[in-house]
Formats: C-alpha cells, structure tokens, sequence
C-alpha cells in the first residue's frame, strides 16, 4: 500500500490538459494488443474507481488514480499495486515511448535527434531533457504527462543510481531497493545534504530537482507538507502549472506551517547551489542569459549557483544591456530569497557560525539574522565585530542580491520601510535604486520611522563601500572613474577579494568635480549622482568610509557616546583641534566641502529645510557656499528664531568654521592667497580675520591703499560682522573676557551683540587684556560700520528711510546728522549715541577728529599720549584738545571738528563721559536729564554753578570749562546761538567764526542797544556765567591764565591791577636799589 502511495502521489502530476481521442485513436491497433491496468484480473476494483473515463488507457488510468484521496489508494491490494508499478515500467520502454509520442511530435522527434538503440529509459530521458526545445504544444503536452509516470522509478535515468549509491551510503539516505517503486525519500536526504555531495552525484541530484520543478507533486515530502497551504494561499494554480512554489515561496513566514516551510526551505538551498532548478528564472531569463553569454562568462561547469548567474545579469543591466522585464521581475524575486534566510548561503553558514551564535542567537529567519550581522560589521564595534570571513561573506550577500539596486529584495527594508515609501515615495517606481534614494533623502522627515532608517543605514553601509553596488552612480560615473581615477575597466571585480571595500572613487571624483579646466571636469551626470550620494551619506560617519577608518580611536575617544544621527561628525569637528593627523586630514576634508555645500550638512538639512526653500530659495540653485551664508545673515529672522533647531545648527556650523578659515568657502576662495602671505603664522579663521582687519584697518587709517582687495575684505566684512553678534565667535575676545564676562554680564545673552555692548557699558571696570580686545574690535567698528552688528541690525530700519544711498561703512556719520529727526527709532538714536559716546570717550575711536587734529594732538597733546602710553582710554586727548580749543590755538580744521563735538555735547550731556562721571552727583539730583535732552542738562548745570548748588568740586571745574568753551565759539552754545539767530545774521554775518569773535560781535551790538530783547536777555545771562567760571576754573599754565584774562568781562580791571602791581615793584625797586648802592658806598669807604 506505501508504494504504491508513494507511486501515485510523488510521482504524477495533475495536467490540466484533456485527452484528445484522435491522439490515442492514431495508434489504436497497436494500444488494443496492449492490455491496460483495468484489463488486469488484479485490478478490476481499478476499474469502478475510474468509471468516467473515454477509453481504457495507462495514462488516463494513472492520473485518474492521482486524482484520489491518498488514503483510497492505501486501499488497493498489493497484487494491484505491483500491476500498476509493471504497467509503468512498460509504460517508459523507448519503442512505447515512441509510439505513444509520434502522432504528436514527428516534426520534433526528428529535431531532437534523441537515439532509440539506448538503454531502458534512456530515449524519454533524451526527449525530457530537451523538451524545452519542442514547438508543438500538444507534443509538448504528452511528454509532459509521460516524464510524470516515468519518475515514479528513479532507475528509468540509470546514472543517478551510477553516480549516487557511494553518497547515499555516506549520508545514510537509506539503501536501494532494485525492486522499489519509488527513490523519493532518498533524493530529499540528498537534497537536504546537497553540499555534501560529491559532484557526481550533485550533477544528478540537480537534474532530477529540474524536473521536479514544474510539478510540486514531484517532490513528495513538500507536496505532503504544504498540500493544505497549498489549498489555503495558492489553490488558482493547479500543481502541473509550476506556478506553486513561486506562489508558496511568496507567502510570509509566519503565515506557512512549520514542515511546510522547511521543505522550501529546502528548495531554495537548491535553488542557490543550482539557478536550473528555477523554472521561473529559467524561462524568464533564458534568452538573456544566452544573449548575454551569463553561463559561459559564469562557469565552465554545467552547474551554476544562483548567486553567480544573478551577479552576471546585474552587471550587464549596469552596463547599459537592456534585460527583459519578466527577468528582471524573477531576479528580484530569487534576490529576495537570498536575502530572506542567512542558511541559503553556505558562505555565511560557515563564516558567520560563531558570530550567529555570540551576537544574533534569537533572532528568527526572515533577513533578520543577516541583518544583525551587518550592524556587527561596522568598524567602531571593536568588541562585538564580526570576523572577516565573515564580513566577506555578508559583503558577497550584499553584492549577489544587489539589494541597493530595490528595497523589496530586502524583506527587513521592505517590512520596516513600507508605511515610508507609501507616505513620501508612493510615486517613484521601484529597481534602479530610485525609492532607495528616496528614503535616504527622507531621513529625519516627520515620516521617517526610526526602524526604517536603521534597516537602511545597516544596507547603505555597504554599499557606501562598493562603488558599483549604487547603479545610478556606477552607471553615471564609470567612464570618469577611469579617466581619471586610474580605474581599469573591470576595477570592481579586482577589488572582491580585498578585505576592505574597493578603490576611493567618490572622494577621487569628486576632487574633479569643479575643475576650471573643462579637460579635467566630470561628466554633468556624474557630478549630480556625487552630489546626491555626499548629501544622504553625510548624515552618518558609517557611511564614508574614508572617514570612519581614518578616525576610529578618536571617534572612541571623544565620541563613544555620540550615537544619533549626525552626531559623531559634530563630535568630530568639535574635538576638530585634538584629532589625530589621519582623522584630522579625513574631518577637515569633508568639512571644507560641507562648507560649500549646505545639503551635506545633516543638521542644517534636518531643520533649515523649509527656511532653507523659503528664505534662500535662489541660492538652492548654485549652492556654492551662498546656502550658509543666506542662512546666517537671515538666521534672526522671525521664522528661524522660530524654529531653534535650526538657529542652532546655523551657530554650530559658524563655531566650526572658526577652527580654520577654510571652513567658509566664499572667505576661502577670496582670501586664501592673502592668508598665506599677511598671515601665515594664524591657525584659526578667527586668527585670520584679525590679522588681515587689522592690516586692513591700519592701511586706512595711515591712509594707504590696501594690499587685500575688495572680493577679499568684503568677504572679511561679513566674517566681523558674524563674530560681533556673538562673543563665541570670536574665541580670542572670549578668552581675554572671560573673567570679565562672568562678573559684569554673566545674565547677559549671548546673542545680537548683547554681551560686546555690556562689556563697552563698564569698560573702566575691564581688566587691562580684555580692554584691549574690546578696543580693537570697537575700533574695527568705528573705522568700518558695517562690521558693526547692533548698529546694523538695530538701525535697519532707520537706515532704510535716512541713508538708503550712504555707504555702510561710514553709516554713523549719516545717522549721527539725522539722529534727532521725527521718526527715527528709538532703539536706533540710542546705539548712535553710545556710540558717539565711545568716540568722544577715545580719539582712537573718532576717525574724523584723527584726520582733522593730526597736527594739533601731535603739537599740544603728545606728552598726554606718552603719560597713558599710547591709549586714551579717560578721553585726556580729547580733554587736551578742549583746553587748546579754549585757547583758541586749535588749526581751523580742528576747531571745526571740536566746535560740532562740544555742540552735540551741550545738545546731550550724555554724550560728555567726563561731565557724566564728575557730576554723577550733580545729574541724579539737581538736573536731571531727560530723553529729549536738546541742552537743557547742561544749562541746568551752568545755572547751577552760578546758584552754587554744585557741590563737588571737580564738577564745578569741568561746568566752568564748558562755559568757557561755549565762550570761545558760540555754536558750542546752542541754546544762545539759537535765541540770538537772527541777530547774528544781521549783525555779525561778516564776522569769521572761532576765537569768540561772534560773542564779541553781539555785546558790541548790545552796548549799542540794537539787540533784541530775547538775545539781549541770554547774552547778558551768559557774560554773568563767563565771569563767575573765570572765578571757578583754576588756569593749568601762564598760558591758560593770560587767555582767561583776556576772555574776562573785567579784563580791564585785572589789566590796571596788573599795571599797579607792576608799577608798585618797579618804584619799590628803584627805592631799595638807590639804599643798596648808598650802603655799598659807605661800606667801600
């Protein structure tokens, strides 16, 4: 009863085709001296079983029985059994076998030139082996149906049992029975054994798995165990169609039953060791494999694994060699069986034992074991890295499934990554790599799952160290490889036996990418795949190899702890200084390229991406480092503040490129020749940018044309003004404030210029270092204002409606004029007048008094400038020129520069840091100033000191020398000037100005009665406040104290009391002189 279950059930295949009666009525005498089965006495039950059928014949009667019930057949006594196995046996004879095949195939039988004169079996095997070559359907039918009764005896094909008798004694695959009806079980051993097999023997293990693949009841022990899942998932495909396993081998995993899939299991380890075995792959990719001559280039064997045969049409669709799209469809789909189960290759079977069992015990079939191995293989895993052996073999997988080519052939990609793809690439078409680029332009998107994006880092990984393996950079780039990365043409395959990945061919080409000589420049295509490929590998160091291997005990060093993404490049380029030579080298590379283009940037990407499109949307187009820049001067803006991340990432970017000047391309490009030649001692971009500002500020300030040109100190400029909106961007400020910034701004933001602005608010508390930064920078400012940040940003506004045309860097000069006028901002008018404050404070800070009081600092005031050793940090240069400008000795430049200082510090007393600091007293109590000041402090003050409520004695002095300033010029006055405007334009419009010729001019007037009332009243005012500060104001020198004589309403007075003292000596002298020369005489007597 077994056997002939096993005969039946094994053995015949369903064929949906129906009999045709003429075919069996064209050999109709010869079949009537053949008794059939149910001719046989011993079968007559045979015969009520198959009732249905149109005549008594073999074949008929066989897949009648096929068709029943396994346990109905146990029924059949033995005796049945053994007619049934001899019909067959008869059944496969060559002259039976032809006779039953002639009416059908004359045409064919002739072409196949299969032998009659061979052994038992020997023609029909001949024909089977060929029959791919039939053209007649119905003949191809019949051989079919024959090949199905003839496989019921292994022994028809006599060099299987020639070839496999030592191996299945070996392997213990039972013994075999000469007079046995079937040898299924024994070819299963031999299949689940199959790498143990001789070659031999495999060649005919091989052959009859190819015949078992278009019926799954061929393969007895897989139809019994999958017969219900069969039924359940692929019941549309009748058992002949050899659509069945495709249909199974389809169905996930948990979906099978537990014997089910270990019976495909064992299929597709044929399958690997065999491609032949795949009916589906066969017939889809025959004419391409012919074409493409894939099994002559593969192998001189006749047995070709499927890894081999895969690899051979993967590279002549890289190269450009249309494949059929049936093929490519069966190619991803065997793919995807490499990929699902390690144990189909017997590379990682063997290599990857140990690691399997150390790191990835646990983890089910399904790509997930192979994908533990590859987050193993990553270099930084020093303690729980794989082997390499067994990196080799997870780099042969990677390239045999080309699974970078098509994220479904990776089933832990596809499961992990398909509510992705359906949310951002639903319309992008899968192969070619393109949903691969897709996710991996995704990663940090909202949609992005973070199981997603470690499936796909754990695949990116190596194919970021195969060139060929991303098809669109291969395709787009092989040429320029070898052109001019000395790639030979068949580079890659020299390079699959290294231990580490091929050639540096990305890095090479892109060192020619922006080459000026068009020689030497890649191809456009090629260029736009490198920049793909650099902006979605920059999101990991795992990714550039060139990177990660230059750098593994630094990144253990300082980043061991830095694991999300991004993160261990901005722990890099933080420690950039530290780094170790080759590291250093590999980091500064990348960054000099980051710097250039913005999408290499993963943090910038992640976050700036909408203000990026928003705001910089023109500098998308030709990114050469206009991203950044865009991104910086916009990064205060509403929508980035906004956003923090991304003002975050922008500082980050800007912190990093101070570690070298060649992290800001534009600054890199237009001031690298004049670096290396003004600066060649600077290491870091700060240190650069202070060396060439500082050339730059002394040649304007000795009034020489400088040696930096415009591209370059533009570029310089807008490095200033960066460093002056923060302290942490300039690290040599920071430093030489730090302690300073602690005590005296510590709850001040970093940010906008706040803590620069504290640190000038208490700069005579400053330590003597870091005032002396402050100094540079403040006077780095004043000679150019558009380095100057809180006056830039803060006067935007005003700047837009008062001085739209005025040249940015002497803007202060214009909002200075206009600072007074009817909608100036507030905010603006306040900057303005701390910085007039600071000129006033420092001649060094007041370009225009330097060139307008050279001579005269340089004639009067050079002893003051020797005291303080070169700096004027108390004003004392200014307060020796206000002495001079009261002697009236200033050249008419000068006093025309001191006549507009004084005049905007009489309009606001806060603008006289001297006057601030003695009359601290004085301001908080007796007058008070106000924001619309327009001179009434000072007033108020000099009506004090006339009242004498003033009570400390240096602010009595310096109100006293104000008065007599005023004295001097009458625009230093403006409250007078401005009563008295109309009288001195008609008296004393001829009058030069200076020297107090007009305050002259008016008393004239005034004596003569011809002033006006209101002029009358002010003037007789001031000359009472002249007086009483020629009482107050004690004369520095004879020189001070002539001139306050002279300046004196009682000048007369002090003249005829001059005269009498004179003259009272000149008398008393004559006196005692005639008494000594009468002594004298007396005395020589």
């Amino acid at each position: 009863m077994y056997a002939l279950h096993n005969l039946l059930f094994l053995g015949l295949l369903t064929v949906t085709l129906s009999p045709n009666s003429e075919v069996f009525g064209a050999s109709r005498d010869k079949k009537d001296a053949i008794k059939s089965i149910v001719d046989e006495p011993k079968c007559g039950e045979i015969k009520s079983i198959c009732n249905n059928l149109s005549e008594n014949d073999d074949i008929l009667i066989l897949e009648c029985l096929q068709s029943l019930n396994p346990s109905r057949l146990l029924g059949l006594n033995e005796d049945c059994q053994h007619v049934v196995w001899k019909h067959v046996r008869e059944l496969i004879q060559n002259e039976r076998v032809k006779d039953i095949l002639f009416p059908y195939c004359s045409n064919d039988l002739n072409r196949l030139n299969c032998n009659i004169n061979t052994g038992e079996g020997e023609y029909l095997k001949c024909i089977v082996s060929n029959k791919e070559d039939i053209q007649n359907n119905d003949c191809n039918s019949m051989v079919l149906r024959l090949e199905n009764v003839a496989f019921q005896d292994l022994r028809w094909i006599s060099s299987f049992l020639q070839h496999c008798e030592e191996d299945i004694s070996n392997l213990n695959c039972g013994r075999i029975d000469p007079h046995g009806l079937t040898q299924s079980h024994t070819i299963t051993c031999l299949q689940n054994n199959i790498l143990n097999v001789k070659d031999e023997c495999k060649r005919e293990v091989f052959k009859l798995s190819e015949l078992q693949a278009d019926n799954i009841k061929l393969d007895r022990q897989l139809y019994m165990a999958c017969v219900e899942d069969h039924r359940r998932y692929c019941q549309q495909f009748p058992a002949g169609s050899g659509r069945v396993f495709t249909c199974l081998m389809e169905q996930p995993q948990d979906r099978l039953t537990i014997e089910c899939h270990k019976q495909l299991l064992r299929r597709q380890k044929l399958i690997s060791q065999d491609y032949r075995i795949s009916k589906g792959l066969m017939r889809a990719c025959k004419d391409d494999i012919k074409k493409t001559h894939c099994r002559r280039q593969t192998s001189n064997d006749k047995t070709i694994r499927l890894a081999q045969i895969l690899l051979c049409l993967e590279g002549v669709a890289k190269n450009g060699t249309k494949i059929d799209p049936d093929c490519e469809a069966e190619m991803v789909e065997h793919r995807k069986i490499l990929m699902e189960d390690y144990r189909l290759s017997p590379e990682i079977v063997d290599g990857c034992g140990d690691e399997i069992r150390k790191f990835c015990s646990g983890f089910e079939v399904g790509g997930k074991t192979i994908h533990c191995l590859m987050d193993h293989a990553r270099l930084k895993n020093v303690k729980k890295r794989i082997g390499d052996v067994c990196q080799r073999a997870i780099e042969s997988l990677v390239k045999e499934t080309d699974v970078g080519e098509d994220w479904r052939v990776d089933p832990v990609l596809h499961q992990a990554c398909y509510p992705v793809v359906k949310a951002v690439c639903r319309d992008i078409r899968g192969g070619d790599a393109r949903v691969m680029s897709c996710l991996m332009d995704n990663i940090g998107a909202d949609h992005m799952t973070e199981e997603c994006e470690d499936a796909l880092i754990q695949i990116q990984y190596f194919i970021a160290r195969d060139f060929k393996l991303d098809p669109q950079l291969y395709r787009a780039c092989k040429e320029d490889a070898g052109n001019f990365c000395s790639a030979s043409e068949n580079w890659e395959d020299s390079q699959k036996d290294q231990p580490t990945y091929g050639p540096q061919v990305l890095p090479c080409l892109y060192r020619y990418a922006y080459q000026n000589d068009q020689k030497m420049q890649i191809k456009k295509s090629c260029l736009q795949q490198i920049q793909r490929v650099m902006r979605q590998r920059a999101i990991s160091v795992d990714l550039q190899p060139e990177i990660e291997e230059a750098c593994l005990d630094d990144l253990a060093m300082f980043c061991f702890d830095k694991t999300k993404k991004g993160e261990e490049m901005m722990c890099l380029q933080k420690n950039f200084d530290e780094l170790k030579g080759k590291c250093r080298k590999a980091v500064e590379s990348f960054t000099e390229v980051e710097a250039e283009h913005a999408e290499l940037n993963p943090y910038i990407m992640q976050h700036c991406r909408k203000e990026m499109e928003t705001l910089c949307n023109a500098e998308l187009k030709n990114d050469e480092g206009d991203v950044m820049e865009c991104l910086i001067s916009h990064k205060n803006d509403p929508s980035v503040k906004a956003n923090p991340p991304c003002k975050i990432s922008i500082e980050h970017f800007q912190i990093i490129s101070l570690k070298d000047y060649r992290f800001t391309y534009k600054f890199k490009v237009a001031c690298k020749h004049f670096a290396m030649r003004f600066c060649a001692n600077a290491r870091t971009k700060s240190e650069v940018v202070t060396c060439l500002s500082e050339k730059v500020t002394n040649d304007t300030v000795r009034g020489f044309k400088s040696d930096v040109p415009k591209e370059c100190r533009q570029q310089l400029k807008a490095q200033l003004f960066q460093q002056r909106e923060n302290v942490d961007f300039d690290p040599k400020l920071k430093a030489a404030c730090l302690a300073d910034i602690k005590n005296y701004c510590d709850k001040i933001e970093h940010g906008s210029a706040q803590v620069l602005e504290c640190l000038q608010t208490v700069r005579e508390k400053l330590s003597d270092r870091c005032e002396q930064e402050v100094f540079k920078v403040k006077k780095q400012e004043i000679y150019d204002n558009s380095v100057d940040y809180a006056l830039i940003t803060m006067c935007a506004d005003s700047i837009e409606q008062f001085c739209p045309h005025h040249e940015r860097e002497t803007i202060l000069d214009c909002l200075k004029l206009n600072k007074d006028q009817k909608g100036f901002s507030r905010k603006c008018r306040s900057i303005v007048l701390h910085r007039m404050i600071e000129q006033n404070s420092n001649y060094q800070l007041n370009p225009a008094l330097q060139e307008n009081c050279k001579m005269d600092i340089n004639k009067f005031c050079l002893n003051v400038i020797k005291n303080n050793q070169g700096r004027d940090l108390n004003g004392d240069v200014i307060k020796c020129l206000k002495n001079s400008f009261r002697k009236s000795v200033l050249s008419r430049r000068c006093e025309t520069e001191m006549v507009n200082i004084l005049r905007e510090q009489a309009l606001d007393v806060s603008l006289n840091p001297l006057i601030r600091v003695i009359c601290k007293n004085e301001l908080e109590t007796i007058c008070r100033s106000e924001e619309d000041d327009s001179g009434k402090t000072e007033e108020c003050l000099k009506n004090a000191l006339i009242e004498k409520r003033i009570m400390t004695p240096a602010c009595r002095v310096e109100v006293a020398n104000m008065i007599e300033e005023s004295q001097a010029d009458i625009q230093v006055d403006p409250l007078l000037q401005q009563v008295c405007a109309l009288d001195l334009l008609k008296f004393c419009k001829d009058v030069p100005q200076g020297n107090g010729r007009h305050i002259k001019c008016l008393r004239i007037t005034m004596d003569n009665k011809q002033l006006s009332s209101e002029c009358k009243d002010m003037l007789s005012k001031r000359l009472k406040m002249y007086e009483n500060a020629a009482q107050v104001a004690s004369p520095a020198d004879f020189q001070e104290l002539y001139h306050q004589v002279v300046a004196s309403p009682a000048k007369h007075y002090f003249f005829f009391l001059f005269l009498m003292m004179f003259g009272s000596i000149f008398v008393i002298g004559i006196f005692f002189g005639r008494a000594f020369r009468r002594h004298m005489t007396i005395k020589n007597k």
